[in-house]
C-alpha cells in the first residue's frame, strides 16, 4: 500500500485517465486500473477472470487440456459440480471460454488462447501461481 492520502491517489488516477495513460474498469466491488499501452481494452474481461483464483484454475486447466468435459474438470480440479457450473457460466458469459457439443457431450475450450496467454505473460509475476508458469510453458510447447 501507500502512505499517500486517498484524495491524492484519486486525483492522480483521474488525471492519468484524462490524459489517456490509464483506463479503468469496474469488476464487481473493485475498480481496476490498467496502463493504456500494455493491455488493450478488449482484454479486461480476461484480466478480470484471471484475477479470481477459482476461475483462473479452470482457464489454466483448459489451456493444458482443451476439450475437457464438466465431469473431468470437476474430478481433476476437485471442485464441486455446482461450483464448477457457476464458474463455467461466468467464463462463458465473459466469452473467455467456449462450449462445443460433440458426441452428446459438452466440451470446453479457451475462446482465445493467444489473448489469455498474453495477459498471463504480461502479468505473470502478479499471479503468484505456479500453475500460470506451467500453462504458459505447455501452450508454448504446443504452438
Amino acid at each position: 500500500m501507500t502512505a499517500l492520502p486517498l484524495g491524492v491517489v484519486r486525483y492522480h488516477l483521474e488525471r492519468l485517465q484524462r490524459d489517456e495513460l490509464l483506463f479503468s474498469k469496474e469488476d464487481r466491488h473493485f475498480r481496476r486500473f490498467f496502463p493504456s499501452s500494455e493491455l488493450p481494452k478488449g482484454r479486461t474481461e480476461t484480466f478480470d477472470v484471471l484475477r479470481q483464483e477459482g476461475l483462473r484454475r479452470i482457464v489454466l486447466h483448459l489451456l493444458n487440456s482443451p476439450g475437457a468435459t464438466h465431469g473431468s474438470m470437476a474430478a481433476v480440479l476437485s471442485i464441486p459440480a455446482s461450483t464448477l457450473s457457476t464458474h463455467l457460466a461466468t467464463l462463458l458469459r465473459k466469452k473467455v471460454v467456449r462450449r462445443e457439443r460433440r458426441e452428446g457431450r459438452n466440451m470446453y475450450f479457451v475462446a482465445d488462447e493467444e489473448s489469455v496467454v498474453k495477459v498471463l505473460v504480461v502479468y505473470r509475476q502478479s499471479f503468484l501461481d505456479k500453475r500460470v508458469d506451467q500453462a504458459i510453458s505447455t501452450y508454448l510447447k504446443r504452438g
